[in-house]
């Protein structure tokens, strides 16, 4: 079992972990921005990858899409370039989660 001592001496302060925290969370939302932009970049392309599916269940390859209103396109492309940056993404979101908690499991 471990001594009060050696607890002590391996605990970091609050300031410290917090700001370990904060870089792990810069480290992060960097991440997702770069490949948001990337995915903006290809929204269109990866809608259309998402529709394939639907294409198939027609069983047409012209399928139409209407837009109601006039921003909602611009907003389909952001939901669409946000979860893929949110996928690809993930292993570094991942990584950065284990090194923040990992040393607290020693």
């Amino acid at each position: 079992m471990i001594a009060n001592e050696d607890l002590e001496d391996t605990s970091a302060p609050l300031m410290e972990h917090l700001i370990e925290l904060r870089q792990r969370l810069m480290y992060s939302i960097i991440a997702i921005a770069i490949f948001f932009l990337i995915c903006f970049y290809f929204a269109t392309e990866l809608f259309n990858l998402l529709v394939i599916p639907y294409q198939w269940g027609a069983g047409t390859t012209e399928v139409k899409f209407i837009y109601t209103a006039l921003q909602e396109k611009f907003f389909v492309d952001i939901k669409i370039a946000f979860f893929g940056a949110m996928f690809i993404a993930f292993p570094v979101i991942a990584t950065q989660i284990y090194k923040f908690v990992a040393p607290g499991f020693i």
